[in-house]
């Protein structure tokens, strides 16, 4: 699995929406003045993402009788080493906790393997397909029970910390059932998601990616802060990472917005690029692997292109997963 949970009906009342207060909207619980404490932001320009007309996936695609328009890029020969290691990408969202419950694999994967992972944090689909209407296009009436259930139980079974995040991340009307609409508020009543957007894309800018997931995330999903309070303590979470001050960032993205919007934007682009919208995805060589649970296929993938073991371990540092891969090289 790999999207975030998808809190919309295939189709939301419209006639309920417009009165709808977004300012003070309960749907998940925020302990009070959680919204204060977001800075103020520059207005955002518009996040959706319409589908490319092309992809690494469209043209990479086995049916099985019509052959692919490219083949896949031919495995690597070279010796993978420190100073020669292969690169990933993964596209990822602050809201999503499939990302989250991926990110300490792909941490290992950076600190005890020849390759650099890349964290690219977007928008999550909630906004990027959110209509006028306030309904977003990728409802799925099955999905948001699902994941109820089986987010605590992969969080479980992957030995991974896990609760349900408090505020949501997104404004959206979802609570109570059934009287709530699904829909998702514009954009200019997001005050988390673009804080927590821009500040990734900041610490993107600095080479601090990771480090800025692995401190923040947890907040949001691992049950590090107090129900309803992780917006309070953002900001100690940032400066907890070695070269990144939360200030400093703040400030500069204020006065320069362009500079970090470009940034999300462009995750967004190349994610879009390889054919998979949803999050987390990694992408090898352009190929996307969607999903939390196609991490050991990524691995295998990595495996088959030379991928060795690190020397001496790198920072970021965090332990080696419950679920690690198994593979014939022995790890």
């Amino acid at each position: 699995m790999g999207l975030e949970p998808d809190h919309r009906a295939p189709q939301v009342d419209t006639s309920k929406v417009a009165e709808i207060d977004w300012d003070n909207l309960q749907a998940t619980y925020e302990a009070p003045g959680a919204r204060d404490v977001v800075p103020d932001m520059p207005p955002i320009p518009d996040v959706t993402t319409p589908a490319p007309s092309d992809s690494w996936a469209w043209e990479h695609d086995d049916w099985g009788y019509w052959k692919p328009k490219k083949e896949l890029p031919p495995v690597n020969r070279e010796v993978v080493s420190e100073e020669n290691p292969l690169k990933i990408d993964v596209f990822y969202s602050m809201r999503s906790p499939y990302s989250y419950l991926s990110l300490f694999r792909y941490a290992y994967l950076h600190s005890t393997y020849n390759v650099d992972v890349t964290i690219r944090v977007i928008f999550p689909v909630a906004v990027r397909t959110r209509h006028k209407d306030g309904h977003a296009g990728s409802g799925r009436w099955y999905y948001y029970g699902y994941s109820v259930l089986d987010l605590p139980r992969t969080g479980r079974y992957e030995g991974i910390p896990f609760r349900y995040a408090n505020p949501d991340p997104i404004v959206n009307d979802v609570r109570p059932q059934p009287e709530a609409t699904m829909a998702v508020a514009p954009m200019e009543k997001q005050p988390y998601i673009t804080w927590l957007v821009r500040l990734g894309a900041a610490a993107l800018l600095q080479g601090k990616s990771l480090e800025y997931c692995l401190a923040v995330s947890p907040l949001i999903w691992g049950a590090r802060a107090p129900v309803g309070e992780w917006p309070f303590h953002v900001e100690a979470a940032v400066d907890s990472v070695d070269g990144l001050n939360y200030r400093d960032m703040i400030a500069d993205i204020q006065a320069n917005p362009q500079k970090y919007d470009d940034v999300w934007a462009q995750n967004s682009v190349d994610h879009q690029a390889t054919g998979e919208g949803g999050v987390p995805s990694g992408s090898f060589n352009g190929e996307p692997f969607f999903g939390q649970d196609r991490f050991d296929q990524l691995f295998w993938r990595l495996r088959q292109n030379g991928l060795t073991t690190r020397q001496e371990r790198r920072e970021p540092f965090v332990a080696k997963p419950l679920r690690w891969p198994v593979s014939s090289g022995g790890d």
